[in-house]
């Protein structure tokens, strides 16, 4: 852990699932007092679907996406912020991290556009101010990243988990990605792990229909991050101290590289 000393770590976990197994907190501990930075985003769509199922209503998509209406959004910041964020920040905190809960709109963090006028409040990243994230971090923090956004109409806008992390790393450089997942780690055409994954072959295996489903899009934000991240990891989250394994001691997941 102490290679990452000064160093930007992100990491990108789901819902309340991921954070219910317990495992990622002993790690962001050991990150953080080995000296590095550590940045989480999390997701909560799941979370959301059922927040909503609840309430009689059924969700509609578009390209993968849900639509957005403003009710949509008012339930997503309840469900993200008031019930993901608050289990993940209770995990951590029990570890003994000092974790902060964050959106988009706090210190402007995350800058969005809308996507498409049909899709409603779902935005793009456009910007991902790193200052407050730079304060937080250099005090022993860790800034918990809710999937929500700041518009240029002040509006807060629901916006991909996967794409937050990705933009977060970006922004502040970090020397490590990671996306803890619930598949070992990218499968080659015989269901084998991949270990390291070059990008060439990585756009291949996507055409080759063998790389498919919700992992194209995470090894794709992997591969157009390589030009200003050090190692973007796809992970299994459900090992104990899966953060560990994948960064010291490369046991498990796939590392995506130029």
């Amino acid at each position: 852990m102490e290679d990452f000393r000064g160093r930007y770590v992100v990491l990108k976990v789901g819902g309340t699932a991921d954070v219910e197994r317990g495992r990622i907190g002993a790690d962001v501990r050991d990150l953080v007092a080995a000296g590095a930075r550590v940045a989480i985003a999390h997701g909560g769509g799941d979370a959301l679907s059922d927040y909503l199922a609840q309430r009689g209503e059924t969700p509609t998509w578009i390209d993968g996406l849900r639509v957005t209406s403003a009710a949509t959004r008012d339930a997503a910041v309840t469900v993200f912020r008031g019930m993901v964020a608050s289990a993940l920040i209770g995990e951590l905190v029990a570890n003994g991290v000092s974790a902060v809960g964050i959106a988009g709109n706090d210190g402007g963090v995350v800058r969005v556009e809308q996507q498409s006028p049909a899709l409603g409040f779902v935005g793009r990243v456009r910007e991902v101010r790193r200052g407050l994230l730079d304060d937080l971090t250099a005090r022993g923090h860790v800034p918990t990243i809710a999937p929500l956004g700041l518009g240029p109409d002040g509006q807060l806008y629901n916006v991909n988990g996967d794409e937050i992390a990705g933009a977060v790393a970006r922004a502040v450089r970090a020397t490590a990605l990671l996306f803890l997942t619930d598949v070992p780690a990218v499968l080659d055409a015989d269901g084998e792990p991949i270990r390291d994954l070059p990008a060439g072959r990585a756009t291949q295996l996507i055409a080759d229909g063998v790389i498919r489903d919700g992992m194209v899009p995470k090894v794709r934000a992997a591969i157009d991050l390589l030009d200003a991240v050090a190692s973007v990891w796809i992970t299994d989250g459900r090992q104990p101290h899966a953060i560990r394994q994948t960064l010291v001691d490369g046991a498990v997941g796939t590392r995506i590289v130029a």
